[in-house]
């Protein structure tokens, strides 16, 4: 029986213990291996979360949002903002800044065109959420003015803009070069500059 299993033996010379060595150094080294790849992962979580990406100046490529316009029964959804511009600081100051005069357009209930012209700067103070999908916004204070117009004639003279009471949450998605902000009523997509 002995010499049978001597036979079977590929080396039969060797021992068992001739495997632990390489089984232990390649274990080592695959710990090495993982551990390192953690803590590249993240550190770049860290940076991610020191520099997140909405951080930049952003021009506004795509906006939409429902609005309830005082002389008219019903909301309307204005569109355009091209020339709009936000800025994000990383102190968590930002501004929306609408320059000589941007201009929003949406159609009345009863089709008539309806537009919206801005002017000027927007500040608030911003905070994204630790997952980064979620920006809150506080206002702090605008030089900004809008006139609104319904079939070309002005309603009303122009307005400073009235800084909301509250603040307000959105959903933000941020990759690369691509911003979008919503929160189901307001949907505006940025381009980084």
């Amino acid at each position: 029986m002995l010499d049978t299993v001597a036979v079977m033996q590929p080396n039969p010379g060797a021992t068992a213990r001739s495997y632990r060595v390489p089984i232990v150094v390649l274990s080592v080294v695959l710990f090495l291996l993982v551990g390192a790849i953690v803590v590249v992962q993240a550190g770049r979580a860290g940076r991610r979360a020191a520099d997140p990406c909405p951080v930049g100046e952003w021009d506004v490529v795509s906006y939409r949002e429902a609005v309830r316009v005082r002389a008219l029964p019903d909301p309307v959804t204005f569109v355009g903002g091209t020339g709009t511009v936000l800025t994000l600081r990383a102190d968590g100051a930002g501004e929306t800044d609408y320059g000589d005069r941007v201009t929003f357009t949406a159609e009345a209930p009863d089709g008539r065109p309806i537009r919206l012209e801005a002017a000027g700067p927007v500040y608030f103070r911003y905070t994204l959420s630790g997952a980064g999908d979620a920006v809150t916004v506080s206002p702090a204070g605008n030089e900004a003015t809008s006139q609104l117009f319904v079939d070309g004639v002005a309603v009303g003279a122009p307005a400073k803009f009235a800084d909301p009471e509250s603040p307000r949450t959105y959903r933000v998605d941020c990759a690369g070069d691509s911003l979008t902000q919503d929160d189901g009523r307001l949907t505006v997509g940025y381009r980084r500059r």
